[in-house]
C-alpha cells in the first residue's frame, strides 16, 4: 500500500504546476494563495491528485476498503505536501543531525 502510494505521490507531485513559486503566488495574492495558506502549490498537486483518482475509471484504488482508500491517500499527501522546499530548508539542520547520529 505504501509503495503504491508512493508512486502516485511521485508522478503527481508536480501535478498542474503553473511555473510559479508558493512564495510569489502568496505575494501576488493568486487565487490559490488563498484557498491553501501553506504550501499552496503541494496542496494543489494534491486535490489535483485526488481529483483525477476521483474520475469514473481513473481511481486505480478502488478495490481497497475505505480505511485502507483513506491510508493511501493520506500517504500521497504527505508525500506531496513534503516535496515544497521550504519545509525541507526548514527541517535540513535537524535531518542532518539525525543522520549524523544515526537516529
Amino acid at each position: 500500500l505504501k509503495r503504491k502510494g508512493l508512486l502516485i505521490a511521485c508522478l503527481c507531485h508536480d501535478l498542474d504546476h503553473r511555473g510559479f513559486s508558493n512564495s510569489y503566488l502568496q505575494k501576488f495574492d493568486h487565487p490559490l494563495a488563498a484557498l491553501y495558506s501553506t504550501s499552496t502549490m503541494e496542496q494543489h498537486h494534491f486535490s489535483q491528485t485526488v481529483s483525477i483518482l476521483q474520475l469514473e475509471g481513473h481511481n486505480i484504488f478502488s478495490t481497497l476498503s475505505s480505511s485502507e482508500y483513506e491510508q493511501v491517500l493520506e500517504i500521497i499527501r504527505k508525500a506531496i505536501i513534503a516535496t515544497d522546499l521550504a519545509l525541507y530548508f526548514g527541517n535540513r539542520k535537524q535531518l542532518e543531525e539525525m543522520y549524523q547520529t544515526g537516529s
